[in-house]
């Protein structure tokens, strides 16, 4: 909902030469989601899910974060104040994502490691 609305506040301003970005995730975010509801990631198991969704979180906080800034410090009018301030939020919102991620892979890959390490034990 971030990504629509940072979207509609750079097609407003006259900082629309931005507006790349955001659409940009708005569309990949939609796909995710899209992917999630149809169970794609059950059906393609060749792509690393939780990777491709992490690395989206850490590009997308950082192109937010990014163009933010430069919307806020160069451009005066409100529309972009709003894009702005807007894409803070979804810097902020993405970051969380990339955390709550990285926990979760992190989990995935200590259970792995340590069934790896049961079953070389039994194995001796």
């Amino acid at each position: 909902g971030l990504s629509f609305i940072t979207f509609v506040c750079y097609v407003a301003s006259s900082a629309s030469a931005f507006l790349a970005a955001p659409l940009l995730e708005f569309l990949l975010a939609l796909y995710f989601l899209f992917a999630d509801a149809m169970q794609l990631n059950d059906k393609w198991q060749g792509l690393c899910w939780p990777m491709m969704d992490f690395l989206r979180c850490i590009t997308a906080a950082l192109i937010y974060f990014a163009i933010s800034i430069t919307a806020v410090a160069k451009y005066s009018d409100g529309a972009s104040k709003a894009a702005g301030v807007f894409g803070f939020f979804a810097t902020i919102v993405f970051a969380i994502d990339f955390y709550l991620i990285f926990n979760d892979v992190a989990k995935f890959l200590k259970q792995g490691d340590s069934a790896d390490e049961n079953a070389a034990d039994k194995a001796e």
